[in-house]
């Protein structure tokens, strides 16, 4: 069995990769280690069926041959998946990812890390060398995957890599009406930056039931807009109680 991974609280770049992924690797599944970000949760909620989703509690690990994780390189972000990157019986761990700059963990055999606006771009750039169509729930998701990493190509971190795999996803049929009701133009650039900082540092603990999560981010400078931040944080890692610290000039603020 081979499974494709997405971080915990999956978003839709995680999810537009791993889609792309069963492509080149058929009979593969996507496991979604832990959550979703909310939007993905209710566009699943619709179109779940179309994708080849496995239930994290439905997989039998003697049975895993090969892993795959998209979007990140910290074990602690696979949630209880995380243990299966230890299995003796693997023949190979990939991981693809677009933060550059990450300490990675996980004892990967291949891996493929460069600086695009989206890890999906990195997939659909891997598609466009194969003759296969894709359907149009598969090109939807993926086109969903850019357009929510990249601010639909309006963040920093953009590239024209981004926007030559989101057009010719769109070729693909791409639904544009569902693109249009699932992205979330959302934070800032700069605060989707921060982000993404965010969740790869996350600290959580779980306390008499309730999960207590905190972070501290360093700035060049004051940052407007960290308690949208915040705020986005709670949503996406369903935490109970957040502290979120910023630190820049020499001054400490917090909010939570």
């Amino acid at each position: 069995m081979d499974l494709i991974l997405c971080h915990t609280i999956t978003d839709f770049d995680a999810l537009g990769a791993a889609v792309g992924l069963t492509r080149l690797k058929p009979g593969s599944k996507v496991v979604l280690t832990g959550g979703a970000h909310p939007a993905v949760r209710d566009f699943l909620a619709l179109h779940r069926d179309e994708y080849p989703l496995l239930e994290r509690r439905s997989v039998k690990t003697e049975q895993i041959h090969s892993l795959i994780v998209v979007d990140t390189q910290k074990r602690d972000r696979l949630g209880k998946a995380a243990e299966w990157l230890d299995l003796p019986q693997l023949n190979s761990i990939e991981v693809y990812d677009h933060h550059l700059g990450i300490e990675s963990d996980i004892p990967a055999t291949h891996r493929q890390i460069e600086p695009v606006g989206a890890t999906t771009t990195l997939i659909v750039e891997q598609l466009q060398q194969t003759p296969m169509a894709l359907t149009t729930a598969e090109a939807t998701v993926m086109a969903l995957g850019i357009h929510v990493d990249t601010g639909s190509l309006t963040f920093d971190q953009t590239t024209p890599r981004d926007a030559a795999a989101l057009a010719w996803l769109m070729a693909q049929g791409a639904n544009i009406r569902q693109i249009a009701e699932y992205t979330d133009p959302g934070l800032s650039p700069q605060l989707q930056q921060l982000l993404t900082i965010a969740l790869d540092q996350l600290h959580s603990q779980i306390r008499l039931g309730y999960t207590v999560s905190w972070v501290l981010l360093k700035t060049p400078e004051y940052v407007p807009g960290l308690s949208s931040l915040a705020s986005r944080l709670v949503e996406l890692t369903e935490s109970d109680a957040l502290l979120l610290a910023a630190e820049y000039g020499g001054c400490l603020l917090y909010t939570t």
